[in-house]
């Protein structure tokens, strides 16, 4: 462990304040170190003046929104500054930067930096996770979609757009986020943002040259259809998904019977699909496998599998419909984001600056889990057994005393940090399955149809 990288190098005497970064979510600091931040501000040709606000502490900050309980960017620079001010960083008397200069900060930090700095994250996760990643020799990954909600300015219904229904158009604009994720870490290997109008399938396509070749993605039925398979195998790619709605197995020729209710079959693809892509086939070979499971709506559901897997020695039929029942594992992934790191509505007011709130959200994920997936190493724990919410528990309990401890200490505590997240255990979630519904009522108060600064105005006399 990189000692000084989580700020042991100081004079911890009020004559020589210590700098922000220093004293800043020191428990993260192993996995993102100033020279990370650094080296990404050089490479995308970032040039800064030394100011309070510096890039590294204005990526802390924007992490420590991404975490801290309390949803808001002002509530991370209150709390940045008063530990600054108790670990004796900030000279008495110096005054606490407003909040715009805070939202300038943030304005100034390109989006190709944020990119930088997630994608290095993303590696050194994706790296970590190795001991975890494969079955039958093939990485298996998840893809899944989500929505984003964000305030109501012009410039953001311009750039991402929004819903409608009976009512109309709804009242905020919304983005739409695909991911790709290890299955047995949860590890996000990269994510696509877009507009709403913009399918989840285009999203994907953007990102599936991050994948490597024989890995193997595990989707639901919406990202189904021969068009896309032919896509998947000529990216190098094996998938899972369950059949489309629209495939009649019942009309499809077995090429090769497998075992019973398990055939290979040539699967066309659509003229439509050919004739916007000359490049795809007119037909692609797959693996068809019926199963019964439990479903959220149905305790015994038969259904149909579609795989490129097409040796059924190789790949038994029972471990690929098990493997497919990993699937459920994003929905919590897309869950913490969106609730435990605050993503579900975003703040920033600028298309940019909900890029880089977002890319921020994506970068605390993966140093949580960079986190979370040391503590499985070195306590032999199952990563995936692993509270979420516990490890944001224990990174927010430990830094404050890593801000201030003596340098020889500091290991120490890390050490105890990684032993407090590996007993954070959360018990076995097999075929995991939860309903899309809540149990509390919600307040019955009425909806308000306009903004709350409308409201004062209208009734202020």
């Amino acid at each position: 462990m990189r000692v000084q990288s989580i700020g042991q190098c100081r004079l911890n005497t009020p004559l020589f304040p210590l700098p922000l970064e220093q004293v800043t979510l020191n428990a993260i600091r192993d996995v993102l170190p100033d020279s990370l931040i650094l080296e990404a501000c050089r490479d995308v040709g970032y040039r800064f003046r030394r100011r309070v606000l510096t890039p590294v502490v204005t990526v802390l900050h924007m992490l420590l929104a991404a975490i801290w309980p309390e949803e808001s960017f002002q509530a991370s620079a209150d709390l940045l500054w008063d530990n600054g001010r108790a670990a004796g960083a900030v000279p008495d008397g110096q005054k606490m930067p407003s909040s715009g200069s805070f939202a300038k900060a943030r304005g100034r930090l390109p989006l190709a930096l944020w990119h930088r700095v997630c994608d290095a994250i993303a590696a050194k996760a994706e790296a970590l996770s190795q001991a975890w990643a494969s079955w039958r020799g093939h990485r298996v990954v998840l893809t899944d979609g989500t929505c984003l909600s964000m305030p109501a300015e012009g410039d953001l219904f311009a750039a991402f757009g929004r819903s409608s229904g009976r009512g109309g158009p709804r009242h905020y604009p919304l983005g739409r986020m695909v991911t790709l994720a290890l299955a047995n870490t949860m590890t996000v290997l990269a994510y696509a943002l877009g507009a709403y109008r913009q399918s989840e399938q285009d999203l994907l396509r953007t990102i599936l040259g991050r994948l490597r070749e024989d890995d193997l993605l595990v989707a639901d039925r919406h990202f189904a259809g021969a068009n896309l398979y032919a896509e998947y195998r000529a990216a190098g790619v094996h998938f899972l998904t369950r059949a489309h709605q629209r495939v009649r197995v019942d009309r499809l020729r077995p090429v090769e019977v497998c075992g019973e209710n398990d055939f290979v079959a040539d699967l066309p693809v659509g003229a439509k699909y050919r004739r916007e892509d000359p490049s795809l086939p007119k037909q692609v070979r797959v693996r068809l496998i019926q199963a019964t499971v439990a479903t959220r709506k149905h305790p015994r559901q038969t259904m149909w599998f579609v795989t490129s897997l097409l040796d059924a020695a190789a790949y038994p039929a029972d471990e690929v419909v098990a493997l497919y029942g990993r699937r459920w594992r994003i929905e919590t992934l897309l869950e913490q984001v969106k609730v435990r790191l605050d993503a579900d509505v975003l703040r920033s007011r600028t298309a940019e600056g909900v890029r880089k709130e977002v890319a921020a959200r994506m970068t605390a994920l993966n140093v949580i889990r960079c986190l979370m997936l040391e503590a499985a190493l070195a306590h032999g724990q199952d990563p995936m057994r692993l509270s979420f919410a516990g490890a944001v528990r224990a990174i927010l309990a430990f830094c404050p005393h890593m801000a201030t401890a003596p340098p020889w200490k500091l290991s120490l505590l890390y050490a105890g940090m990684l032993e407090t997240i590996a007993e954070r255990v959360v018990p076995p979630r097999l075929g995991r399955q939860e309903p899309r519904a809540i149990r509390r009522e919600q307040k019955h108060y009425p909806r308000l149809r306009v903004t709350r600064q409308q409201w004062r105005q209208q009734w202020a006399a």
